[in-house]
């Protein structure tokens, strides 16, 4: 079953798209909190990283910085209000799979997943 962290700033849309990867078949462990999901990603496996640009804390590139650095193999998808905006391309330029915009259409990020990584 792959793995997936979600990491998204408000509760009940973390709790919706954790319900709904997980009724996929993905293994998905969910985080509203910035140093919970960087602690996530030094010690546990993912096979997939989708975040939030903003977070209570932090920020969502932080999340890129250290999913590049931990789990350099695995594909990470940015999730933002502003797809046009500086945050995007700098997430582009950190090696993120690509960006998602706001409100989040689950078939196309149910798409990129499956593309990136076959099979849950």
């Amino acid at each position: 079953m792959k793995r997936i962290l979600v990491v998204e700033g408000e509760p009940v849309a973390m709790g919706a798209l954790c319900d709904l990867l997980a009724m996929d078949g993905y293994s998905v462990v969910g985080s509203c909190e910035f140093e919970e999901a960087l602690q996530h990603l030094r010690e546990e496996p993912f096979d997939a990283i989708i975040t939030d640009v903003e977070l209570p804390g932090g920020h969502g590139l932080d999340v890129v910085r250290t999913a590049r650095q931990t789990r350099p193999e695995a594909p990470v998808l940015v999730m933002t209000g502003q797809v046009n905006s500086l945050a995007s391309e700098a997430a582009l330029s950190l090696g993120v799979s690509r960006v998602l915009g706001k409100p989040l259409r689950y078939e196309t990020l149910i798409a990129e997943l499956q593309s990136s990584i076959p099979g849950p």
